[in-house]
This record gives C-alpha cells, structure tokens and sequence, in this order.
C-alpha cells in the first residue's frame, strides 16, 4: 500500500474516532438514534448527489448495500452508543475487522494472509487495551446491537469491491440517496409516536451538530474510504479502522477532560505495532540477472 493511502487511511480514522465520542451526547440529548441517522444521510445525499447524480451500480445492488453498509449498521451502532458506556461500545465495534477479513476471504477476492492475519489479532490485542475492562456487562440489547453493526458493516465492505461499479464519493452518494428513504420509514416504525415533538425541541446546537457529524463523520471520510476500498484487500484496509479507538480515546481525554491512562498509550503502541505488521511488505525480491551468452 502506498504511503499516501496509508496517509488517508490513518486521516479516515482521526475523523471517525471523534465523532463517536462528540455524537454520543447529541444522541442523549437532542436526537434518538434513527432519527439522527436519517438526518445524517440525508444531508450527505444533499451534499454530494449534486456533484453525483448517477450511479453505474445496479439499484437493486444499491438499494441492499445501502440497507446493511449505511442503515442497519448506523442505526445499531447510535443505540449501542446510548445504551453502552463508550468503552464497551467502542471495543465491540473493532470486531468487524476479523469478520469483514473472513468474509472477504469467503468471497474469494481475498486469499488468507498468515501476516494480515496476525496483525490483525495483535491489533484487537491493542483494542483490549486500550478500552480496558467494560463498565456495563447487563446492557444485552446495546450489545446486540453492536454486534449487529460489526456484522453488518465488515461484510458488506466485503462484498462491495465485488459487486459495486462506482468508486469513491460516486458510490458513497449513491448510497446515501438509498439509504435516507429506508431511514425515514425506520424512523417512522421505530420512533413515530414521538418523532414530532422530538424535532420540535431540537435546538440550532443540535441541528449544527449534526450537518457536522454528516459532513466530517460521514460524508468526507467513507468517500475517502471507498475509493481506497477498491484498490486494495480488505484484509489490508480495515485493520486501520482500529486506529478509530485510539483517536476516540484521546477526544475524549481532551474534549471531556478524562485521564490519560497507561493502558491507553500501551494498547496505542500495540496496535501501531499491529498495522505495522499488516502493512510492511519487506524488501522486494529481484530475480537473479542471467550470465551473459
């Protein structure tokens, strides 16, 4: 992998580690899970559909991956977020780097890989780490719901080098054009009853927050990432998303005044170390030059 993509790589999860701490109090105070999710998408469809009106991918293509990669994974992880303290949340969410490896090998666009593999499980080790011991062990439909986001997330970021047709932001746009009707009619299922009053108390803060979440949490980095997600294995990519505690983590020291502790800069090590092994490819073999006739 290019220095560069692994540049963009790292710049994807520096955005994604944060959100997840600054969106837990939007999600608490102002906005319920589904209805922040539509929300998001739909402004991620408003900022990029004009740049990318059209997509080459089939709808039916679109409209499945739109329901597992951005709808059912965003909702379960925003109701992981406000049932499970951020430790346990966070934690489970790095499980979807063993299952989006396995799946791809599955699929067959990838073969086993002894030292992605490797890297891999040593960079889960740095994820122990760096969470510690969860807080909360009784909150089974918050886990629930994180292991349905791991799931649903790492296998459709399998499958999508294999079946989509559109790179990048193009993809990403479309996906979001798909996924806001299928959140609003969650949003009406899940949450109707109390959907209006819920907008109506919404404050500007809430509503800033949230174009903020749309534009930096989603819209700027999944563009990044699926266009890298078409160049390269995915045993080699998503072992990156597990630099996103570690960037969360230190949000959290900063923004919310927690402690630094020594296990959040061992486990930081640990799983540098990790995505080090995952992307040195060591030095190149040169064929041996023939005598001369």
């Amino acid at each position: 992998m290019p220095l560069t993509h692994i540049a963009l790589a790292v710049f994807i999860q520096i955005l994604w580690g944060p959100i997840y701490t600054l969106a837990k109090p939007v999600v608490g105070d102002w906005f319920s899970p589904v209805l922040l999710v539509t929300v998001v998408y739909a402004t991620v469809a408003l900022l990029l559909s004009p740049f990318y009106p059209r997509a080459k991918t089939p709808r039916r293509t679109l409209f499945i991956l739109a329901f597992f990669g951005c709808t059912l994974q965003s909702t379960a992880v925003y109701y992981g977020l406000k049932l499970l303290p951020a430790s346990m949340a966070v934690l489970l969410m790095q499980l979807s780097v063993p299952v989006a490896i396995v799946a791809s090998w599955v699929l067959g666009r990838d073969k086993p890989n002894l030292k992605n593999g490797l890297g891999a499980l040593l960079c889960l080790a740095g994820v122990a780490v760096v969470v510690g011991k969860p807080d909360a062990t009784s909150a089974y439909l918050g886990i629930f719901a994180m292991l349905v986001c791991a799931i649903s997330w790492a296998t459709t970021q399998a499958v999508i080098p294999v079946v989509a047709k559109d790179h990048g932001t193009a993809l990403y746009a479309a996906l979001a054009r798909y996924a806001t009707p299928q959140m609003i009619v969650a949003a009406l299922l899940l949450e109707g009853q109390g959907l209006i009053p819920t907008i109506q108390a919404i404050p500007l803060q809430g509503w800033l927050g949230v174009v903020g979440i749309a534009a930096f949490g989603f819209a700027l980095p999944y563009s990044i990432w699926y266009w890298l997600l078409m160049r390269h294995r995915v045993d080699e990519l998503t072992p990156f998303t597990l630099l996103m505690p570690v960037f969360g983590v230190v949000t959290a020291t900063w923004h919310l005044g927690e402690p630094l502790s020594e296990g959040i800069i061992l486990g930081g090590g640990i799983i540098l170390l990790g995505l080090g092994i995952i992307v040195w490819r060591g030095r190149p073999r040169i064929a041996p030059i023939p005598p001369a006739q």
